[in-house]
């Protein structure tokens, strides 16, 4: 049995001193935070088994599937009216948008939209936490039972959520007194919230400059409410990351969409040369002060123990112990033992520049499918 927490008189003058500094709205969502502070949900259902068929590709959705996904697009107009906000949505629910509409004037959906993925600002993270409170939502952090498999939610404020790691962090439908909600359009959110450096300039992956349209939200009009949608170079992008067998897939359907553009193909690769570049960089700092250590005495153990004070490689030392030692051994073996072999050995047995030059060909793939969907479109129109 887990023992009761008991503050002392010291933490409750402090807890006492936080609370008179708090506006009433801020007391409020901290009490509520209070009440139910911990809760737990059964595990999430597997979104590839229902909805991606043996090809990868999306199952069409059925007509209850397409009212859902229009009822939740409506509920995230509403949750964000007149909140002046940069927000838009994330992932394929911006191609299905971008999609455009059938004879019947019925979105074109690609597929079944489950999740609801959205992009908002470190900054106004405070005025979001305020708003979403206002339509019955909140911030918390999941984990998974270990045991039981169940979500454990719990509730927190938006500067633990900001501190948090990516994956645990959720926004939860909750009633007045906290407790959570399942009988809403939309019962969670996921947020991903935009990095920007010390010039205000958004990062993406490796934290890499990419270009201030893709933060930026485009409006459209869907069922009486507005929704951002996201710039679909920002789309292609992230859908080039993500590496899920369907995502390929996503990606050439947003292509038939006529919304991206050669220039987007031109700078989702300049991004990604920018990422090969500074992941090549931080791989040259990680390994630095294990050359600057080594001597002609030390073996391949040695040099192993010293990889592993790194912390980079420290944290991921069990899934790639077999890997360190062999460029531990590598590094023992080479005659040359500058900066500048030792990274090149780890280019190799890494096998960055392969995966590098496998993107590259994926960036190729895309931009000719581009080109020749232009030039069929070009025809079309000159048929006219």
């Amino acid at each position: 049995m887990k023992e009761k927490y008991i503050p002392s008189e010291a933490e409750k003058r402090e807890t006492k001193k936080a609370e008179g500094m708090l506006s009433e709205e801020q007391r409020e969502s901290s009490e509520i935070r209070a009440k139910y502070h911990e809760q737990v949900q059964p595990p999430w259902e597997s979104f590839v088994e229902e909805n991606i068929d043996e090809n990868f590709e999306r199952k069409p959705p059925t007509p209850e599937q397409v009212k859902d996904i229009d009822q939740r697009v409506v509920g995230l107009g509403e949750i964000f009216k007149d909140s002046n906000l940069n927000w838009h949505l994330d992932g394929a629910i911006n191609i299905s948008l971008l999609n455009g509409k059938d004879k019947e004037g019925k979105t074109k959906y690609i597929g079944n939209h489950k999740d609801i993925d959205i992009s908002v600002e470190k900054e106004e993270l405070a005025q979001l936490e305020s708003q979403l409170l206002k339509k019955g939502y909140g911030f918390f952090l999941s984990r998974t039972d270990e045991e039981t498999k169940n979500k454990v939610l719990t509730r927190v404020n938006h500067e633990d959520f900001l501190n948090a790691s990516p994956e645990n962090r959720q926004v939860g439908a909750i009633d007045k007194d906290g407790k959570i909600r399942t009988n809403t359009p939309i019962n969670f959110l996921d947020v991903h919230i935009m990095k920007r450096n010390a010039d205000g300039l958004p990062l993406g992956y490796s934290d890499v400059v990419i270009p201030e349209k893709w933060a930026k939200p485009y409006p459209i009009e869907f069922q009486g409410e507005q929704v951002n949608i996201s710039h679909p170079g920002k789309v292609l992008y992230y859908k080039m990351h993500s590496g899920r067998n369907y995502d390929t897939t996503d990606v050439y359907r947003l292509i038939e969409t006529g919304k991206v553009t050669i220039e987007d193909v031109d700078d989702v690769e300049k991004a990604f040369e920018s990422e090969f570049s500074a992941d090549i960089e931080r791989g040259r700092k990680m390994i630095e002060p294990v050359v600057e250590k080594l001597t002609p005495e030390m073996g391949s153990d040695q040099i192993f123990e010293s990889l592993l004070q790194q912390p980079e490689f420290k944290k991921s030392a069990e899934q790639m112990k077999d890997l360190l030692h062999e460029f531990a051994q590598k590094i023992y073996e080479s005659d040359d033992k500058s900066i500048d072999a030792i990274t090149n050995i780890a280019i190799g047995l890494f096998k960055l520049e392969e995966r590098n030059n496998t993107k590259r060909e994926e960036i190729k793939t895309i931009r000719r499918k581009l080109e020749d969907a232009n030039k069929i479109k070009q025809i079309m129109e000159e048929l006219k």
